[in-house]
């Protein structure tokens, strides 16, 4: 979910069964039930949940669907591009073994939820939750095995290796390959430095100043192919089945192309952020970082190069991330205005660690248990 909920679900249901019946070709007597926002998700994008049912042919028809709505004020990046989420989905549907929801319907109509949304499937399994965060509570701490954690876990790295290998190319993704979907390092570097920029409003911050210094001067000399990267790489974007296989990889608003490298990084990175970063311990049976990059290497026959770079270069864009949900929250009211979020948070304290900086000032405070 976002930050603070703001979608009037009544509301929107009424006027999202009749945009429905408008696209629904023959349909009679559509009905919108069951819409509702739930807590656990991420920062950024809404997701509205709800059933839709239709007579069509003397038939009555029932789906379960799901409407990811944009941010109807500035969210967590200065700009959102859902008709690229709904391009690279419905690209991977067609076109790799990646299991994602199938588009419906991509809508600038922000009179229903109040902002441009996409429609989507609903595909049935169980995500980890990240508030309270599935290393302090939930399914996974509470009813898994360590067998079946790591099982989990290596199902994961299953699906992020099969995105890495989908061929963008003849899968009509290169459009992807262009400086304003920042495709590359450099392009990357430069985003995010920009988004900094934005997200901090003119308020210092010794910690990310510190790492892109560091990330410009030790940046890797020997450039990785570029591949289909998920952006958003965390257990926490992955829908599972009873047996723990992935039944929709999700949350694609941080797609680009960059090395394997890039999305791994991510990947170990939050894995440091709701353990260490938290307080907590992953539960056991959850691969460490060792044997995550072993068994991605094994299965992919791919030889992971410079790794340490790339988990910093994850850490500064979260702890950045960071930044502007710290300053969203203090807009909501969600937060006091003299609380230090935007220096001291689990992601910059973990990347100064990482990188042997001085940890930021203040007490660390997180959005966890803090949202609307």
């Amino acid at each position: 979910m976002a930050l603070k909920n703001v979608i009037d679900t009544e509301l929107a249901a009424h006027r999202l069964t009749e945009w429905l019946s408008r696209k629904v070709d023959g349909a009679q007597d559509f009905l919108v039930t069951d819409l509702r926002v739930p807590r656990a998700g991420g920062l950024s994008n809404e997701t509205v949940m709800f059933s839709a049912a239709w007579t069509k042919d003397g038939q009555r028809t029932t789906r379960h669907m799901v409407a990811r709505v944009q941010p109807s004020s500035p969210g967590v990046f200065p700009q959102y591009n859902l008709d690229k989420e709904a391009r690279v989905l419905a690209a991977l549907a067609e076109h790799s073994a990646v299991p994602v929801p199938q588009v419906h319907f991509l809508s600038d109509d922000s009179s229903i939820f109040g902002a441009p949304f996409l429609v989507m499937s609903k595909v049935d399994g169980r995500v980890p939750a990240d508030d309270p965060p599935f290393t302090a509570a939930g399914w996974v701490l509470e009813e898994l095995s360590p067998a079946q954690r790591q099982h989990m876990w290596h199902n994961s790295i299953d699906a992020l290796a099969a995105i890495h290998a989908v061929d963008w190319r003849a899968s009509g993704l290169e459009f992807l390959d262009a400086e304003e979907h920042h495709s590359g390092l450099d392009a990357c570097l430069n985003f995010w430095e920009h988004t900094f920029e934005w997200a901090a409003e003119g308020e210092p911050n010794p910690t990310i100043n510190a790492a892109f210094a560091w990330l410009r001067n030790n940046k890797p000399t020997d450039t990785s192919p570029l591949v289909l990267n998920w952006g958003d790489a965390r257990v926490g974007n992955i829908l599972y089945t009873n047996d723990l296989t992935p039944a929709a990889v999700l949350d694609w608003e941080m797609v680009e192309l960059a090395s394997r490298e890039q999305d791994l990084g991510w990947w170990l990175f939050m894995a440091r952020y709701y353990s260490e970063g938290l307080g907590l311990q992953m539960p056991p049976g959850v691969p460490d970082r060792d044997e995550t990059l072993r068994y991605y290497e094994r299965i992919t026959g791919y030889t992971v190069r410079d790794i340490d770079y790339y988990e910093a270069w994850a850490g500064t864009r979260l702890a950045i991330l960071m930044v502007r949900a710290a300053h969203m929250m203090i807009e909501a009211g969600l937060l006091p205005p003299d609380v230090p979020m935007s220096q001291s948070n689990p992601a910059s304290q973990s990347l100064a660690r990482l990188l042997g900086l001085p940890a930021p000032d203040g007490a660390t405070v997180s959005f966890v248990g803090n949202r609307g």
